[in-house]
């Protein structure tokens, strides 16, 4: 038998020099999921009258907090998906604070189950997400009919989980390009 061995690199300890150019640089590739988020939100928004915007606020934010958190958790820290969150809801008019809980429990959920979600095959991570997406939007609905004193149709909100569940492998093949070629700055 052959052991494998990991190949050398061809200069070991070797680094370029960190100039503050070469910082700046590193600390935006390292916050590009964060302000992807955050563009996405002030995008979506906007009044552009297009059906399903806010459920697709919640989709896209959820899906890129979890997809970070799970694969580059120092790209989306807690504090900056608490930023994120707050920012997001405070441009959607639904129930407060809802899609900030949703964000961090999809971080806190993805960044401690990071080393099983990256050992498993991508449809096992989509389970993942469409059971928390469901559970998190039911619980949007909730909080809905608690603010409005009555009960509500559940529609909205099985719609915005199957926005988020169906718009999840598309962010992911962008997500996965984007860390292999522009958010990664130890390979550059």
């Amino acid at each position: 038998m052959v052991a494998e061995h990991p190949r050398p690199e061809a200069h070991p300890g070797i680094e370029p020099k960190k100039t503050w150019r070469r910082q700046v640089d590193m600390a935006i590739r390292s916050s590009l999921p964060c302000l992807f988020v955050l563009l996405s939100s002030f995008v979506l928004s906007a009044p552009f009258g297009l059906p399903g915007e806010a459920e697709l606020l919640f989709g896209v934010g959820f899906g890129t907090v979890f997809f970070w958190s799970a694969h580059r958790p120092a790209s989306m820290p807690a504090w900056a998906v608490f930023l994120i969150g707050l920012i997001a809801d405070l441009l959607s008019f639904g129930p407060p604070g809802t899609i900030l809980l949703a964000f961090l429990v999809a971080h806190g959920v993805a960044h401690t189950w990071r080393y099983g979600l990256s050992r498993i095959n991508f449809l096992l991570a989509w389970s993942a997400l469409a059971l928390l997406a469901l559970i998190l939007s039911l619980f949007q609905w909730f909080m809905a009919c608690i603010g409005a004193l009555r009960l509500m149709s559940p529609a909205p909100s099985l719609f915005q989980a199957a926005l988020t569940i169906g718009i999840y492998p598309t962010l992911s093949a962008l997500f996965v390009w984007a860390h292999r070629a522009v958010v990664n700055p130890e390979r550059t």
